[in-house]
């Protein structure tokens, strides 16, 4: 709202500023343009920056600078566009404001179309020959639900992956972002309930789960590993899952990991379940873990055509982050894009990465026919 408030005065600052050197009924130009343009950028620059310092928080910072492009600046040129229609400018002024509304389609798409636009990736992974079963092994993952407000869009991606009729369930954390009510609480144990498998439903920490979060999966069949390692069966095949906590470079997620590349039963699959895709990073090369399931970084959550995520708030390379089965150092990984996307003072958008369930499907031969 502060943001918000800032970005509608910082336009409409720009306005007056355009207003004071075209009195008198001279023609806007080029010096009105060039004013109503510094003064809206200054504002708005202020408004993130006081944004930033009050809530000691970046994306609050980037929330600003989002609606100054989305909101101030085609404010500002709506105005002195106006103006300059009435007092006869120079045809060169209009294409310039012109401008100005570019990118608001882009906001609309990123705002209100794409972080509801829901998709379903299917990976192949094949396994080592050793590891090799009747029947493949397939695995749903709900990475970063990361609602402020469970809704008809969370339980449809709670439907698509259990549309795989998957052997297994993942959520590498971040379930509900935000003051959490009791309803809000009953809410999420309603969705999750509605997740199930025949080797379990498995949940790690995430960044949103502060202080006592295992009420959120309470009574819903949902297991949580705190740096811990579990192992099933399903069909002929024996899986060993490790999860982590949060801080994956703690001695608990490093027992975790140990655990795994223990392994005994060379005919077992190992699976480590971390929120961050940097535990992987903790893995010798060419491990025994199969495979690695993380989210955390949204795929970038804003992508640029032909250059990539922006931001991945990680240390994995740039083309791990941006989501699907990636490899580093010789091991596999997948990071889910996500279900949902950063909420509190971020601008919620998604652009050029939609949202999406993954299925896993790990056998020892690619998978031809779903």
């Amino acid at each position: 709202m502060v943001q918000t408030v800032a970005a509608v005065g910082a336009g409409a600052a720009g306005i007056g500023a355009a207003a004071l050197v075209t009195t008198g009924g001279r023609r806007v130009g080029g010096r009105a343009v060039l004013l109503a343009a510094v003064v809206t950028g200054a504002l708005a620059a202020t408004a993130a920056a006081v944004a930033g310092a009050r809530y000691q928080d970046m994306f609050a910072v980037v929330h600003g600078g989002y609606l100054a492009l989305m909101v101030s600046f085609p404010i500002t040129a709506a105005g002195v566009l106006v103006r300059s229609r009435r007092q006869g400018a120079p045809r060169w002024v209009a294409p310039v404001l012109a401008t100005a509304f570019v990118p608001i389609p882009f906001g609309v798409y990123a705002t209100h179309i794409e972080p509801t636009w829901l998709r379903v990736d299917h990976h192949d992974v094949a396994i080592a020959p050793e590891r090799a079963g009747e029947d493949p092994l397939t695995i749903a993952v709900l990475a970063d639900i990361q609602t402020s407000d469970v809704g008809s869009y969370e339980h449809r991606a709670v439907r698509e992956a259990m549309a795989a009729e998957p052997d297994l369930v993942l959520l590498p954390g971040d379930l509900f972002q935000g003051d959490r009510s009791a309803a809000d609480t009953a809410a999420m144990r309603e969705l999750l309930e509605e997740l199930h498998a025949p080797g379990g439903v498995y949940f790690v920490q995430g960044d949103s789960e502060h202080g006592d979060y295992h009420d959120l999966v309470a009574g819903t069949g949902v297991t949580v590993l705190d740096d811990r390692v579990v192992e099933i069966s399903i069909g002929d095949r024996t899986v060993r899952i490790g999860g982590t906590r949060l801080d994956y470079q703690s001695k608990g997620a490093e027992e975790v990991r140990q655990s795994l590349l223990a392994t005994a039963d060379d005919g077992a699959i190992t699976i480590l379940l971390g929120h961050r895709p940097d535990t992987a990073l903790m893995l010798p090369s060419n491990s025994r873990v199969d495979l690695t399931v993380a989210g955390h970084t949204h795929g970038g959550q804003i992508v640029v055509p032909f250059y990539g995520p922006l931001v991945t708030m990680s240390d994995v390379p740039r083309d791990v982050a941006r989501g699907g089965v990636g490899e580093i150092d010789g091991n596999r990984i997948l990071v889910s894009p996500g279900i949902g996307l950063e909420r509190g003072h971020a601008p919620q958008v998604r652009f050029g990465n939609r949202p999406a369930v993954a299925i896993v499907t790990l056998a020892d031969e690619p998978i031809t026919q779903r």
